[in-house]
């Protein structure tokens, strides 16, 4: 029986069971050469009942690459590194195939408001005006981001430039004003805290860049601690970090899910931060709104609060890749304007 394992992230694991019933059973019309889906499970459909695996599988790009090279998966969604997206485009694999469709995800900067070390926002104005996310982008992620300058990325109705807007270019000179208009000490010891284990390979390079650019103002005294999700986000949640890193990805591609989860009452963040137009008149007048486009004004207002008190600090964007094997068909729909998984799209073809 010749099986083969398309491999995706976690959150497919609710649904594995149910798709990897749907695989081929022995004496199937197509001879067993089924799609089954496996996630944090790895699926072996003989009589019916998943085989459990290894979950590192799953989140080592590395060896999903390998496995796809050689034909034992037949697809990589969402788990595709900068690494080998550039090795794919540089070095095109013999029956593999790389597709680019738009993401949705974002990477941000949060503060616990409250924190002795960040609560005056001239602190984290001066982080926003020295912040580089170009080179970012360019020296960790490649081709699978771009940066980004509001809570709102460049593909959701309501996208504008508001952090490039009021801070232009990476100014040291303009941070150090900041801090030195409202008395604040320099350099100022930092610590940013990331997990190690939930974004992928490249977010520890991520935070060493951001480190690096910025004690290079000499405003900043930054360290890196990284931890294990399972850590990290409680600690978030308690308020322990001042300043953390996180991603976010929307249940749909509505501006509303850009701000709300942040901003609003009882937010995704915890964070002590309120904005008391925002929660009471904005985001209320905004959902008011069928037309989207009609809501412009509120967002714009919305963007201005982040920009001006920066609660969270934007950074980047992430582009979608998906590699699968050319005789996968389906793959261009896969991912829809929602980037939610349209399993039901894949068929088998021919290479």
């Amino acid at each position: 029986m010749n099986r083969k394992a398309l491999v995706l992230p976690a959150l497919m694991g609710l649904l594995a069971p149910v798709l990897a019933a749907c695989g081929t059973t022995p004496g199937a019309p197509d001879g067993g050469n089924a799609i089954v889906v496996g996630t944090t499970d790895r699926f072996v459909v003989d009589s019916g009942s998943p085989a459990p695996f290894d979950p590192a599988f799953a989140y080592d790009t590395g060896a999903e690459g390998e496995a796809l090279e050689s034909g034992e998966i037949d697809m990589m969604a969402r788990a595709v590194s900068p690494e080998q997206i550039r090795d794919l485009r540089e070095h095109p694999k013999d029956g593999v195939e790389l597709s680019e469709v738009p993401g949705l995800e974002i990477r941000y900067l949060g503060f616990n408001t409250d924190h002795p070390s960040v609560e005056d926002k001239a602190v984290r104005q001066a982080m926003a005006s020295v912040v580089d996310r170009g080179e970012i982008v360019s020296n960790v992620y490649g081709a699978t981001a771009e940066p980004l300058h509001s809570l709102i990325p460049t593909s959701i109705t309501g996208h504008t430039n508001a952090f490039f807007e009021r801070y232009g270019e990476p100014d040291r000179r303009r941070a150090a004003r900041v801090l030195d208009e409202v008395g604040v000490a320099t350099p100022e010891k930092l610590t940013l805290h990331c997990t190690t284990d939930h974004y992928g390979s490249g977010t520890a390079k991520e935070f060493a860049a951001l480190r690096d650019q910025l004690n290079a103002t000499d405003l900043s005294d930054v360290t890196v601690k990284g931890t294990d999700w399972s850590e990290c986000r409680p600690a978030q949640k308690r308020g322990d970090y001042a300043v953390y890193g996180l991603g976010w990805f929307p249940d749909f591609p509505d501006p509303d899910n850009y701000i709300a989860p942040f901003l609003d009452e009882d937010n995704f963040l915890n964070t002590p931060y309120v904005s008391t137009a925002a929660r009471n008149q904005l985001i209320p007048e905004s959902r008011r709104k069928a037309d989207r486009s009609a809501a412009a004004l509120p967002f714009a207002r919305l963007r201005d609060i982040v920009a001006t008190d920066v609660p969270v600090l934007p950074l980047w964007q992430g582009k979608q890749h998906v590699a699968a094997r050319s005789d996968v068909n389906g793959v261009e729909w896969t991912l829809n304007a929602s980037s939610d998984l349209q399993l039901w799209e894949l068929e088998r073809g021919t290479a």
